[in-house]
C-alpha cells in the first residue's frame, strides 16, 4: 500500500496590523508568507497626506511589491491623521517618529531580521530622515524623493546604503533637484534613472519595480 504525503502550502498573506505611535494608534497592511521566515523586513511609507497620499498609492504598492519579491517582509502604513490612524499631519516630524514605530512593530515580530526603509514622494524624504535617526536600518530607497519637505543635509552623514529611483519626465520632483543635491550626499550610494517616467511612474510600475531588484545585492539582500 502506497504512502500518501502533504505538505502545507504556503501562503502569501496581507493582513490588517494596528500598533503604537507617539500620536496614537497607526494602522498599516502586513504581507507575509504563511509559516515562512522572512529574509528581511521593509517599511514604505507613502506620499503626501494633504495631498491624498495614503498607503494605497499605487507607487507604494509596486515598492511593497517590489520588496516582497525580495523576501521581505512588508508593511505599508498610513501617517498620522490618515484614514484610521490617529492624530493629525505633522508636517514631517511627527510622520518620522512614525516610520520608526512601524520599525520597532516589524522588529518585535523578527528581532533577528534587518529592517530596510522606503518610500515615495514626501514619503522617500520621511524614510531618509528615519534612516538618519535610526543607525541600525539596512537601507533605505526612495523613489521620486522630495526634498521641499527637509533638510537633504542629514544625507551629507547618512552611513545607510541609499538608493534613489528617479523618473527623468518628473514634473513635481524635479530631476534636476536630486542631480544637483545628490554628489554630496555620502557613499553608498546609487541612483536610477528611469527614462521618460512621470512622477507617479504611469506605464513603469514595472521599471520601477526591476530597478529595486536589480540593486537587491546594493541594498545588502
Amino acid at each position: 500500500m502506497s504512502e500518501c504525503h502533504f505538505s502545507r502550502i504556503k501562503m502569501n498573506i496581507v493582513q490588517t496590523v494596528q500598533f503604537e505611535g507617539s500620536a496614537g494608534r497607526l494602522e498599516g497592511l502586513l504581507k507575509f508568507r504563511d509559516g515562512e521566515e522572512p529574509a528581511a523586513l521593509a517599511v514604505v511609507c507613502h506620499p503626501h497626506p494633504l495631498h491624498q497620499g495614503t498607503m494605497h498609492n499605487k507607487v507604494v504598492f509596486a515598492t511593497a511589491e517590489a520588496f516582497f519579491g525580495l523576501g521581505c517582509e512588508v508593511l505599508r502604513f498610513n501617517f498620522r491623521g490618515v484614514g484610521l490612524s490617529t492624530g493629525s499631519h505633522d508636517f514631517g516630524k511627527g510622520e518620522v517618529d512614525d516610520v520608526l514605530a512601524a520599525v520597532d512593530f516589524l522588529r518585535r515580530r523578527h528581532p533577528e531580521a534587518d529592517c530596510h526603509t522606503a518610500g515615495f514622494s514626501f514619503g522617500a524624504g520621511i524614510a531618509l530622515q528615519a534612516a538618519y535617526r535610526d543607525p541600525l536600518l539596512a537601507s533605505v530607497t526612495a523613489v521620486a524623493p522630495s526634498f521641499k519637505f527637509f533638510d537633504p543635509a542629514c544625507l551629507v552623514s547618512l552611513a545607510a546604503p541609499k538608493l534613489f529611483l528617479q523618473g527623468t519626465a518628473d514634473d513635481i520632483c524635479p530631476p534636476e533637484d536630486l542631480r544637483r543635491l545628490y554628489p554630496a550626499f555620502l557613499p553608498p550610494k546609487s541612483v536610477a534613472w528611469i527614462e521618460g517616467a512621470g512622477h507617479f511612474f504611469n506605464l513603469q510600475l514595472d521599471a520601477l519595480k526591476a530597478s529595486i531588484a536589480e540593486h537587491r545585492q546594493f541594498l545588502g539582500m
